[in-house]
């Protein structure tokens, strides 16, 4: 459990300089807040200057430092991961150099003997009101990765070692624990950013990362959709297990609403105005407007509130469900396709079948926050058969 206390520190003049005490992981730091009172308007158990009409700047500060350290905790000290005493030690010592860059004192490009690795947190602090919170929390996993591959296999991760030889390495390394060939690339463009920021800060002069041999590995992958009267399929299969058909229900759910898993969450009949689904995106940010089939309210009004587990757990659900399916010989076609269906196959369900019902594909996109054209005819899955028949009644071919 991780604890901020602030203190006074001895009077001088009538005034107190303002520490704190930051505890956490059997750690403690003390540090200056840089703020002095008044001996007689510290309120040590409200941990407040008073009065606090007076103080509004000083206690909105006070409460600003407080959240950076449990944000700085959380992020560095994932909980259910065991860190070893040399770890805990080095991640304190980079919630100092943080909190000194959090202060002013120190520009994040001045930090002196900065590692790869301990830049990350800086990096994510940098960008955490600018990029999505998604998107921030994959750096931290990128950190994981890399101390594990640094412990594991004796190398030292450092900017002057972000070579060829750190690529062979730490791509083998991430498919030795199973990690597939996108969520590799993924790590390495990654990597290919912090590098790029850690130039213009002049913490390194490294240019390695740029050469053709650090190249961000992509792989086309031929990911199913639902059709139509393959969902209504899905939807009308018997399930006993009452947890499992909520699961089932809530992805039927989202093959009509083109949601990522993140935002199902957000869904709810309080959201619905006049047949419109009315959301804010997690990964955008932005609102998002969807007309709503009868069948999701139908789904809502059954659960009400959605409890969504964790996007792997909910996929261990659908794994059953599919394997259900591919038993039952549900629908029509390969029954081998239920094996495959994941939460994400839901968002591409509504994509694609939108698209083969002409709806205008700028107006998909307006749902699923495809930013062009050319990444959303990637998204879909399409056939050139299908393709055809979406055509044939087209008045051109008439």
């Amino acid at each position: 459990m991780a604890s901020v206390i602030f203190y006074p520190d001895k009077e001088k003049n009538g005034e107190s300089l303002l520490l704190l005490s930051f505890t956490f992981n059997h750690q403690r730091l003390r540090l200056s807040t840089g703020l002095h009172f008044p001996v007689d308007d510290w309120d040590q158990q409200s941990q407040k200057a008073k009065p606090a009409k007076d103080y509004i700047e000083e206690n909105k500060r006070l409460r600003e430092t407080v959240n950076f350290f449990l944000d700085k905790h959380d992020e560095l000290f994932p909980k259910g991961i065991k860190l070893s005493k040399v770890e805990v030690k080095r991640k304190s010592d980079e919630i100092v150099e943080a909190y000194r860059v959090f202060t002013g004192r120190r520009k994040a490009r001045e930090i002196e003997n900065i590692s790869f690795i301990s830049f990350i947190p800086v990096f994510r602090t940098r960008y955490k009101n600018k990029v999505s919170n998604s998107y921030n929390i994959q750096f931290q996993s990128l950190q994981n990765h890399l101390e594990d591959f640094q412990k594991k296999k004796g190398f030292m991760v450092d900017f002057d070692t972000i070579g060829k030889d750190f690529y062979i390495k730490f791509t083998d390394y991430l498919k030795e624990i199973g990690l597939k060939p996108n969520t590799i690339g993924a790590f390495i463009g990654k990597i290919k950013r912090l590098m790029n920021e850690a130039n213009e800060d002049k913490l390194t002069a490294n240019q390695d990362y740029k050469k053709r041999d650090f190249k961000i590995i992509h792989v086309d992958v031929d990911t199913i959709y639902l059709n139509e009267n393959e969902i209504k399929a899905l939807y009308e299969m018997n399930i006993e297990s009452p947890s499992k058909r909520k699961a089932r229900d809530i992805f039927v759910l989202n093959c009509y609403t083109g949601l990522r898993h993140s935002d199902w969450s957000k869904v709810s009949s309080e959201c619905i105005h006049e047949g419109n689904l009315y959301i804010r995106t997690q990964k955008t940010d932005e609102p998002v407007i969807i007309p709503i089939k009868p069948l999701v309210m139908e789904i809502l009004q059954r659960y009400g509130t959605l409890q969504i587990p964790i996007n792997n757990k909910f996929n261990d659900s659908l794994r059953w469900i599919g394997e259900k399916a591919a038993e039952q010989k549900i629908g029509t076609g390969n029954p081998k396709k239920w094996l495959q269906i994941r939460t994400h196959t839901a968002r591409r369900s509504f994509a694609t079948n939108a698209y083969l019902a002409g709806i205008p594909m700028r107006d998909i996109m307006q749902i699923t926050g495809h930013r062009t054209t050319e990444s959303f005819l990637k998204y879909i899955r399409v056939t050139k058969l299908e393709t055809a028949m979406k055509l044939k009644d087209h008045p051109f071919f008439s």
